[in-house]
């Protein structure tokens, strides 16, 4: 939360008005992303999938945010669990990093039949180029990853883009927001 709070509300609006009515937060903690997207669409409900010593916080801030009424808490751990069905809009945040290729292609697999036909995932991550040098501050980071986690990494976008694929998800766009972090939509066909 202490991180991304005071970029979540400006990201989620930059992306302009979004068409969804139920948004999957993979990993969603406290809920601290999926506030913004609830208050820019105001018709959408949501869920948050986390561990479930992380729901209550996610129940407090819901709370205090007056979106108790639109958001699921769902317990879980969507690397173990199957996800939660009916949305169509997946938020996968600071998540692919975290994994190998593997388990990020097991996790798009997951995406896929979770979400509803022509539902999009949105990846928010940092990516490297072919090279893996450039950024630097993505290369940078790939360091601490494998350093700090079993087997994350800094992937490429040509990387994400085959695991969408391989998923049956097709790759829409990448929007860079910084040296540091992009996004990445893809569509269920």
């Amino acid at each position: 939360h202490e991180v991304s709070d005071p970029v979540a509300t400006p990201l989620v609006a930059s992306l302009g008005k979004l068409t969804f009515t139920h948004l999957l937060d993979l990993g969603g903690a406290s809920g601290t992303w999926t506030i913004p997207f609830l208050q820019l669409n105001p018709d959408a409900c949501a869920t948050i999938m986390d561990r479930p010593d992380v729901i209550p916080m996610a129940k407090r801030r819901m709370r205090q945010a007056g979106l108790t009424r639109r958001v699921r808490l769902f317990p879980g751990d969507f690397m173990k669990n199957a996800l939660p069905k009916g949305a169509d809009l997946a938020w996968v945040s600071a998540i692919v990093h975290q994994n190998s290729r593997e388990q990020n292609r097991k996790l798009f697999a997951k995406v896929f039949a979770a979400l509803e036909p022509g539902g999009q995932i949105l990846i928010r991550d940092v990516f490297v180029d072919a090279s893996r040098t450039r950024p630097a501050s993505g290369a940078l980071f790939a360091v601490n990853m494998l350093v700090n986690t079993e087997r994350g990494n800094c992937y490429t976008v040509a990387e994400i883009e085959s695991w969408l694929s391989t998923a049956g998800l097709v790759f829409e766009q990448r929007q860079i927001l910084s040296p540091q972090t992009s996004l990445i939509l893809g569509r269920k066909g």
